[in-house]
């Protein structure tokens, strides 16, 4: 698999801030009232704050079902899902397991009209551990340093490539859509779009979901959970923020999952 600088967005070293200061939680909550969010999902982002980052490239786009079926056929990997013979998806109003989903079928309808264009669309229903072993595979067999992106360059990168903070989209009216729907909406932003948005897929980080130092302590803090970042189409508006913070187990898997890459070209002299 060819690994090309030109698909990644370069986060250059330097003092960035992240999180969300206390009066912005507050602001939100009396928004979001009839919202289902719990404050402690925002409250894990406070304190915002300054934070040093090292260079690192991020691609613009989510790993692709094209891409992963690469890395499947090469390694002989099976996903969770399909070890498993199950996955998560949203039915009627609420979270349901349902036999034969996978990363091939992540809804368990056939959809040949997704296989055909599966060189744009993103790969879904993959679990932390998939991800990961992407990732691994990729680095050993391209010869670069590549893994899933921690939680505090997704937030910069998303910052950088103008996708929503808090501020901006804590209230904004979203479509939800799920099944063909949301299929038909990967595959418009895949074709049209020079970068993947953020809020079309949860966001596999690297890191486990642990506080922020001074933030407030947390029961799900350790490593228990690990984070997603920026939201789906099937979330609240403000979980489609930069900032918001998701902890799912490493095994979790939904058609609502995806990840992208992260690279440091400058190890290799780029």
């Amino acid at each position: 698999m060819t690994i090309r600088i030109e698909d990644f967005i370069k986060v250059p070293e330097g003092d960035y801030s992240i999180g969300i200061n206390g009066d912005a939680i507050e602001a939100i909550l009396e928004k979001l009232k009839s919202a289902p969010i719990k404050k402690e999902f925002l409250f894990s982002s406070y304190p915002r704050q300054s934070v040093h980052l090292g260079t690192i490239w991020i691609s613009r786009f989510l790993t692709t079902c094209r891409a992963f079926s690469e890395f499947a056929e090469a390694a002989d990997y099976t996903t969770e899902a399909e070890r498993e013979g199950w996955g998560w998806i949203w039915l009627d109003g609420r979270w349901r397991k349902k036999d034969g989903v996978s990363w091939k079928m992540p809804f368990g309808i056939s959809d040949a009209d997704r296989l055909a264009a599966e060189g744009i669309m993103p790969v879904m229903q993959l679990s932390w551990n998939d991800a990961a072993a992407y990732c691994a595979w990729l680095s050993e067999s391209s010869g670069l340093p590549i893994r899933l992106p921690r939680e505090l360059e997704w937030e910069v990168f998303a910052g950088i490539c103008g996708f929503p903070g808090v501020s901006e989209a804590a209230i904004a009216d979203r479509i939800k859509s799920t099944g063909p729907e949301f299929l038909d909406a990967l595959r418009t932003a895949a074709r049209e779009g020079s970068t993947h948005s953020t809020g079309l897929l949860w966001e596999w980080t690297e890191n486990w979901y642990d506080r922020y130092p001074g933030g407030p302590d947390g029961r799900d803090y350790g490593t228990v959970y690990k984070v997603l970042r920026g939201g789906s189409v099937l979330s609240e508006p403000v979980q489609r923020t930069r900032e918001f913070r998701l902890r799912k187990c490493p095994t979790a898997r939904s058609p609502y999952y995806g990840f992208r890459i992260a690279v440091d070209f400058s190890e290799k002299g780029s």
